[in-house]
């Protein structure tokens, strides 16, 4: 592939609101010490053309403040691998129900209760974001299950988003109290709206027309979509990662933007510390959402180390 650089690199306590913006960097414990609990996530799922589902199913999440609709494209062009594609709504985004916690390790109870209930022994994991963290997080825990791991522009460390992400969520909030005075308004011209008041903290459009797309109507009432209290009260969290002891080894896949901080030479070695065999890939000409901004390239970089671990082969290279 063409202008694709890869790397083979060898060898919970809730806060509250008012205490959202304080320091981003604080050390979340080791993983396992707290009971946990699953809920039932919507999803979307793709079969393959053929009707063919030997090879392990790719199940796909989204980031902060996304939906599974945000992969419904690339998921009808990744079917043709012959696997089944998955689509999850994390817990407190989409359709799926909300929750106090929104831990790294919930989240990875919840894909592994959507896999049992589709009787899925084994799957690939291909997370954005948060998604990604939240799957790490899934083959850290419960290797067994993870037939190979894909991650989208995140690392194991602090998100360079929590430097941003704060003050979205603040404007957010702001709206929410606005929300009552805006009943009747229809919903179009609601979200336009938002569109314009997020521009005090967000200058391109792209950004505020993925976060006001979170706003819906229900009995002509204005409402985010998303649990905005839940995503505040966890944003330390989200922004980190949990401290692990354990390693996945299985063959991994870490694709970047070439214009994103997310992946970056300060976290090659967190990333190797934990996914020893990973694969780090940066897709020219795309920032943090690498698979809208440049989805040839992205595609065709997935395909090959899918179609590589279909034929049992260390994903050594990037098809030209």
């Amino acid at each position: 592939m063409s202008g694709v650089v890869v790397k083979r690199i060898l060898g919970q306590t809730s806060i509250c609101r008012k205490c959202l913006f304080l320091n981003l960097s604080r050390n979340i414990q080791n993983v396992g010490s707290s009971k946990v609990s699953a809920v039932n996530l919507a999803y979307d799922y793709q079969e393959t053309p053929n009707d063919y589902d030997v090879l392990p199913p790719l199940i796909i999440m989204h980031g902060l403040m996304g939906s599974s609709s945000n992969w419904a494209t690339i998921s009808k062009v990744l079917a043709n691998t012959d696997r089944k594609i998955i689509r999850l709504d994390a817990r407190n985004h989409g359709n799926s129900p909300h929750s106090e916690d929104m831990s790294y390790e919930a989240m990875s109870y919840d894909v592994l209760k959507v896999m049992d209930n589709m009787k899925i022994e084994k799957a690939c994991l291909m997370g954005h974001s948060m998604g990604g963290k939240a799957f790490m997080t899934t083959a850290l825990l419960h290797p067994e299950r993870v037939s190979s791991l894909i991650v989208v522009d995140v690392s194991p460390t602090l998100s360079p988003g929590a430097k941003y992400f704060p003050s979205y969520l603040q404007c957010m909030l702001k709206i929410s109290s606005q929300l009552p005075e805006m009943e009747g308004v229809p919903l179009t011209k609601a979200r336009n709206m938002v569109v314009e008041a997020l521009e005090e903290v967000e200058e391109h459009l792209g950004v505020r027309q993925f976060l006001a797309a979170n706003l819906i109507q229900v009995d002509g009432k204005l409402k985010w979509r998303v649990n905005l209290d839940a995503i505040i009260n966890n944003y330390q969290d989200l922004a980190s990662f949990p401290k692990f002891d354990t390693k996945y080894e299985g063959p991994t896949l870490f694709v970047g933007g070439e214009k994103s901080e997310y992946i970056s030479p300060s976290t090659t070695p967190d990333i190797m510390n934990l996914f020893p065999n990973a694969f780090i890939v940066h897709i020219p000409r795309a920032g943090h959402w690498v698979h809208s901004d440049n989805p040839f390239e992205f595609l065709e970089c997935v395909i090959g180390f899918l179609n590589a671990e279909a034929e049992g082969q260390l994903y050594k290279n990037v098809p030209s």
